[in-house]
C-alpha cells in the first residue's frame, strides 16, 4: 500500500468520525448505537462512495485505521471507533454556508478554492444533495475558527466572475425555520397538521397543538415598536434581480424580517431584525465594493422623520392583518424608493406575514 492511499484512507475515515460530521451522521450514530463499545464495522465505512474510490482493500483500509490517534481498532481487526467522547454540544460558529456553485463541485475543488483564496483551511465538507442525489449547488463548510468563517463571509471570494453567496451556519438555519413557518401559517387544515407533523418528528417533537396563527400574532405584538436603526436603503442595483436574490446577499450580515424591492427597480430597503447587522451589512458592503447585479450600490441607513414614517406603516400595516386574520395575499407595492428617500404616497399594500 502506498503512503499516499493510506493517508487518503486515514483522512477520510477520520473525517467520518470527527466532530463535525459524527454528531450529524444519523447512519453512522444508530450503527455505533449497536454496540455496547459504539465500535462500527470496517465492512461498513469500506462501502461508502468515497471510501470506494480509494480503496476496496479491506486489509489495507485496517492497517492504514491501525496508525490513527483518533480511532480504535478492534482486536480482530474488524471494527472501528472514535477515541474522543463526543461534544456536548455541536459548534456551529465554525461552519459556513455557501450557494451558487457549478454542478461539477466537487469536496476537493471547495478545499482548493478556499485555500487558495485565502489560505484557509477546510476542515470538512458537506456537499447538500437534491432528492434524486445531483448536487444542490450549495454546501456547508466547517473552518478551524469562527473567526475564519465570519472573515470568508466579509471577503466573499467570487468563483472566477460568478458572485457566491455566504451565510453563517445560524443565518442559514434561521431562514429555513423561518421559511417552515410562513408555510405553516399559510396552509390549512390536514395539509397544515401533516406538514408540521412531519417537521416536528425531524425536531424530536410529536405535538400535535398546530396553535392557530399563534406565531402570526406574537410577531404583530412583538413588533409593534419602532425598532431604530434597522432599515437600510439601497440605490442603483442591477435590474433583473429577484427578491429571493436580495434577501440571499443582505442574510449574509444578519437576520432579514422584510425587503423592499420590486424586479423592475433599481433602489430599495432592507429591514433586519437588529441594528447591528443593519450596521455591519453598511460597513462591509461598501468596504468591499460588493456588485449586484453587475452594479455597485451605493448604501444608507434609513433615519429621522422617513425612518418613522416607515415604522409607522409597518406597525399599521400589521396591526390591519391581525384584524383581518393574518396576512393577505400581495406584495410590495410598486413604486418603492425614489432619490431622496420613500416615493410619497409609496405604501405597502397587504402582505403575508414578514
Amino acid at each position: 500500500m502506498s503512503e499516499e492511499t493510506s493517508t487518503q484512507i486515514l483522512k477520510q475515515v477520520e473525517y467520518y468520525f470527527s466532530d463535525s460530521n459524527f454528531p450529524r451522521d444519523k447512519f453512522l450514530r444508530s450503527e455505533a448505537a449497536k454496540n455496547v463499545d459504539n465500535y462500527i464495522s470496517i465492512d461498513v465505512i469500506a462501502s461508502f462512495n468515497r471510501m470506494k474510490t480509494i480503496s476496496t482493500d479491506l486489509q489495507l483500509i485496517t492497517e492504514a485505521l491501525k496508525k490513527s490517534t483518533r480511532l480504535q481498532v478492534s482486536e480482530d481487526g474488524k471494527m472501528v471507533r472514535r477515541l474522543d467522547p463526543l461534544p456536548e454540544n455541536i459548534d456551529c460558529g465554525k461552519t459556513l454556508y455557501s450557494k451558487g456553485w457549478p454542478e461539477d463541485t466537487t469536496i476537493e475543488k471547495v478545499q482548493e478554492f478556499f485555500n487558495a483564496n485565502g489560505g484557509y483551511k477546510v476542515v470538512s465538507v458537506r456537499l447538500r444533495k437534491k432528492s434524486d442525489k445531483s448536487f444542490k449547488g450549495s454546501f456547508l463548510a466547517d473552518f478551524e475558527t469562527e473567526e475564519i468563517v465570519n472573515k470568508i463571509i466579509t471577503e466573499a471570494p467570487k468563483l472566477g466572475e460568478k458572485e457566491l453567496i455566504y451565510q453563517t451556519f445560524k443565518q442559514f438555519s434561521d431562514e429555513k425555520k423561518d421559511e417552515k413557518e410562513k408555510f405553516f401559517a399559510s396552509t390549512n387544515g390536514d395539509k397544515k397538521r401533516k406538514a408540521k407533523k412531519e417537521a416536528d418528528r425531524e425536531n424530536g417533537d410529536d405535538d400535535d397543538n398546530d396553535g392557530d396563527n399563534k406565531d402570526v400574532k406574537k410577531e404583530v405584538e412583538e413588533e409593534e415598536v419602532m425598532i431604530p436603526g434597522v432599515i437600510l436603503c439601497f440605490k442603483g442595483v442591477g435590474k433583473g434581480l429577484h427578491r429571493g436574490d436580495i434577501k440571499e446577499i443582505f442574510s449574509q450580515y444578519g437576520e432579514v424580517q422584510f425587503v423592499g424591492y420590486n424586479s423592475d427597480e433599481e433602489n430599495g430597503s432592507v429591514r433586519y431584525k437588529t441594528a447591528e447587522s443593519c450596521k455591519r451589512a453598511i460597513e462591509s458592503l461598501t468596504e468591499t465594493k460588493k456588485e449586484i447585479g453587475g452594479q455597485i450600490p451605493t448604501y444608507n441607513l434609513l433615519e429621522g422623520e422617513e425612518e418613522k414614517k416607515e415604522w409607522e406603516k409597518i406597525i399599521e400595516r400589521k396591526k390591519n392583518a391581525a384584524k383581518n386574520g393574518g396576512f393577505k395575499k400581495g406584495g410590495f407595492k410598486k413604486g418603492g424608493f425614489k432619490k431622496g428617500g420613500f416615493k410619497k404616497g409609496g405604501n405597502f399594500k397587504k402582505v403575508k406575514k414578514e
